[in-house]
């Protein structure tokens, strides 16, 4: 495991996360340099994109190995339901 994994990890958790992302930036503004942080909420991304083109694009930007891995591995045999008025569909088995 990298060690910049937190969450789903022995001992670590999203507030260490947190906690190391604010030191990082703290010593990047105590030595009068720029700092640009990038943050996007992911939650509901992959019920609305085809897994196999976001795989496909990942790969055509140099995402791969380590990097990768661990989405496709999450995204590989989701099984997808629908619930309306109570209501919950058989779902299907997506597969990339």
């Amino acid at each position: 495991m990298s060690r910049k994994q937190f969450v789903f990890t022995q001992g670590r958790s999203a507030i260490d996360a947190g906690f190391e992302l604010v030191q990082r930036i703290f010593r990047v503004w105590e030595d009068s340099r720029d700092v640009l942080g990038v943050f996007c909420d992911l939650s509901k991304t992959f019920d609305c994109v085809n897994h196999e083109i976001l795989i496909g694009k990942l790969r055509h930007y140099a995402v791969t190995g380590m990097a990768l891995g661990p989405l496709k591995s999450y995204l590989s045999n989701i099984i997808h339901r629908v619930d309306i008025n109570g209501i919950r569909s058989s779902g299907s088995v997506i597969r990339i």
